[in-house]
């Protein structure tokens, strides 16, 4: 399989400004995951780790990153690292 791009972000992104936003906000969301298992990890757990609504848990649990901006995933991380700057 050949793809005709090399970047996803590029091709489903309405502008290039939203194309290194939903960029961001993808790497933010793996620095997350690498401290804290989203998927795995109860979701009382990322309530209190993150200090986020259990449905707003639930969102990032399932993988649904739109409804957050990169700001508010900036200071999750923040919360669960709080030696990143």
């Amino acid at each position: 399989m050949t793809l005709n791009y090399d970047n996803i972000f590029n091709e489903v992104s309405e502008s290039p400004e939203q194309d290194l936003l939903d960029k961001e906000c993808s790497d933010l969301m793996i620095e997350i995951h690498k401290t804290l298992d989203l998927r795995n990890a109860p979701i009382k757990t990322i309530v209190q780790a993150l200090g986020v609504t259990p449905a707003q848990a639930r969102n990032l649990a399932n993988g649904i990153t739109e409804k957050f901006t990169s700001y508010e995933l900036q200071t999750f991380l923040q919360r669960l690292s709080p030696d990143i700057n």
